[in-house]
């Protein structure tokens, strides 16, 4: 089996950051930055170790896109969208699991807001 590395798109790494704010208004920003760090550990693992093992989004292939996974940890409430090239795993999107792919697609899209 053939390593796999992670590169995180800009776009995920705003929506890191943004939720890390949203949440730290809430629960303070060291608790806000150990679930998210806690998530893309697991995400990370999860990825390296098993590349294909997330299911393939089924929000993302409505709107074309058939190659991307959907990583979900509903006790954490996270998700993350990623899509696989040969030895590569692009990380596209950090989501709360309830957000809709649509909505922030067309959102990143148009520049409009990536508040969480």
């Amino acid at each position: 089996m053939t390593a796999i590395s992670i590169e995180y798109t800009e776009t995920f790494e705003r929506q890191v950051s943004a939720c890390s704010q949203y949440l730290a208004r809430y629960i303070g920003q060291s608790q806000a930055r150990g679930l998210i760090f806690n998530f893309i550990d697991m995400l990370e693992q999860r990825v390296i170790r098993y590349p294909e093992s997330s299911p393939l989004c089924e929000e993302a292939a409505d709107l074309g896109f058939t190659n991307y996974r959907d990583f979900i940890l509903p006790d954490q409430q996270f998700r993350a969208i990623y899509r696989l090239e040969e030895e590569k795993a692009y990380m596209m999107l950090f989501l709360k699991s309830r957000q809709s792919i649509r909505r922030r697609s067309y959102n990143i899209v148009c520049g409009l807001s990536n508040e969480i």
